[in-house]
């Protein structure tokens, strides 16, 4: 059943659907303010799904309704739905999906769905996790993109990961073809010397890069969100990868924000500053979809807003 509670902005409901080798899977779904009501549309058109709550409820029955498009930000405002698959950071270090839950309500509130995927092993999905993510977790990602396209009836899909889920999220980034942006938040890549970031940094490079081919080979707009107090990675190690990623620094963006580290983009106050610079970089790359060579290049930005440097 659905669980519906509101926050202002946005409802949040839960919803299961199956990874390909059958493992059930979980999601929390963000959902804009009136989405429940007033965005999707009722089987029996009475407002009533039945437990309670308002709406129809999403994830349950092959037949549930997608949303007309209720959206409030810019980047989202195109006539079509939008939605953002979400996902955590490693659930064997103490990652769950309840960590992206601010991150998810910003761009919920924004007026994008967010499908906030519980990878295996993690939160309310089934199944067991893996070390470097191949055990199925690119699999749960893929699901997760199509449950946004089939169940939510998403047109324009965007993708958000943090630290190990930008790995996975990463390795499925061409999945569909609805799929229009990738915003990594303290990509793990890790540093080649065990002296640059110590044990982290060099345990990161052995773990986290099992997913780095896909990412890098994709032409789909990327984002790189780092902080200049990150653990893992050396800022300068990641804007390399950045622009060296399918689309160079005209398509790929590096965005580096002083004294942040790795573990507090999910709180306040980096959380909304990500969430800024991921909405931002959504409508920039819309407009240069538009207008191709029409529009200056993204860019690598210090500070948080310093201004380009790239």
């Amino acid at each position: 059943t659905a669980e519906r509670l509101r926050r202002g902005g946005y409802t949040r409901e839960r919803a299961r659907f199956t990874s390909r080798d059958g493992v059930i899977l979980a999601a929390d779904l963000f959902l804009p303010a009136g989405a429940s009501r007033a965005s999707f549309d009722d089987d029996d058109g009475d407002g009533d799904d039945g437990d309670g709550a308002s709406g129809s409820r999403v994830g349950d029955g092959d037949d549930a309704p997608g949303p007309r498009t209720i959206v409030a930000d810019p980047a989202f405002r195109d006539g079509a739905p939008h939605a953002m698959v979400t996902c955590h950071a490693h659930p064997k270090f103490g990652g769950h999906p309840d960590m992206m839950h601010r991150l998810c309500a910003h761009v919920a509130s924004s007026g994008c769905a967010v499908v906030n995927l519980h990878l295996r092993g993690a939160g309310a999905s089934g199944g067991r996790g893996s070390w470097r993510g191949t055990g199925g977790e690119v699999d749960d990602a893929r699901a997760a993109i199509d449950f946004a396209i089939a169940r939510l009836r998403a047109g324009t899909v965007h993708l958000m990961g943090y630290s190990f889920g930008a790995t996975v999220l990463g390795a499925a980034i061409d999945h569909a073809p609805q799929v229009a942006t990738y915003a990594a938040i303290a990509y793990p890549l890790g540093t080649h010397h065990a002296w640059s970031k110590g044990l982290f940094g060099f345990g990161a490079k052995l773990l986290m890069r099992a997913h780095c081919a896909p990412l890098r080979a994709s032409a789909t707009p990327k984002l790189f969100v780092i902080g200049t107090r990150d653990c893992f990675t050396k800022a300068s190690t990641l804007e390399r990868f950045a622009h060296g990623c399918a689309g160079g620094a005209d398509a790929n963006a590096f965005v580096e924000l002083a004294d942040a580290d790795h573990f507090g983009f999910v709180a306040s106050p980096w959380s909304g500053r990500v969430c800024d610079a991921v909405r931002g970089f959504i409508a920039d790359a819309r407009s240069r979809s538009r207008h191709p060579g029409g529009m200056p290049r993204a860019s690598s930005v210090r500070d948080g807003g310093a201004g380009p440097v790239g």
